[in-house]
């Protein structure tokens, strides 16, 4: 009878370890998976590195990420951490239509190019601005 009862409580913890530790850490396995495999170009990414990027190319083990103008990188899929912003699909550009924007809401008047110039010269900065310097520094 005891051996039974011992035998009995072994299989209930290992029923238990299933349950708890390993069902749970395949479910997350899985899900994040799917989500390296549905990655689509113009979602916005995190790496497992840290580094964001926005998702410009992909094919079955790559993905090729934007990490600032003209700057490309080649990922193995495996390497996206999260996906922060997902991709725009024909579906959500229909759902929500851009604000459309007037020729008079877009355009300074007199008035407001005025106050412009009057700060501009009240500054006294020099047309070079904070960027004096060397002409090709980047500013990410």
């Amino acid at each position: 009878m005891e051996n039974y009862t011992f035998l009995i409580m072994i299989i209930g913890f290992i029923a238990l370890m299933y349950f708890v530790m390993i069902r749970p850490q395949k479910k997350r396995q899985k899900e994040q998976q799917d989500m390296q495999n549905n990655v689509a170009p113009g979602a916005r990414v995190m790496t497992i590195g840290g580094l964001y990027g926005t998702v410009v190319d992909s094919d079955d083990e790559t993905v090729t990420l934007e990490a600032s103008d003209d700057n490309f990188l080649v990922f193995a899929r495996q390497a996206i951490a999260k996906v922060i912003t997902p991709a725009e699909t024909e579906e959500t550009a229909e759902e929500t239509p851009a604000e459309e924007i007037t020729e008079a809401d877009a355009t300074l008047s007199d008035e407001d190019l005025d106050k412009l110039r009057a700060s501009d010269d009240a500054s006294g900065e020099d047309d070079k601005g904070k960027h004096a310097g060397n002409p090709d520094r980047k500013e990410y």
